[in-house]
């Protein structure tokens, strides 16, 4: 199993997270690719920024980050 995709407690900006619909502390993580209508247009999609996801283990629930400092618990 990928380190990402064992459930852990995050912070961010040196705050717990926790679910905003069930609650739950236990997240998967990954990198997700932000496109935008411009740059898709010119082929240039690898330009876009991209985010950090927190996906809820219990729920499912995304938690999308743009510019933070994730880090395990």
């Amino acid at each position: 199993m990928k380190k990402n995709e064992i459930p852990a407690q995050y912070s961010v900006s040196g705050k717990s997270v926790s679910c905003q619909h069930c609650g739950n502390d236990k997240f998967k993580t990954r990198r997700a690719q932000l496109n935008t209508k411009g740059l898709t247009f010119f082929d240039l999609d690898w330009a876009n920024p991209a985010a950090d996801v927190l996906i809820c283990n219990n729920c499912g629930f995304l938690h999308w980050f743009l510019k933070s400092d994730i880090k395990a618990q």
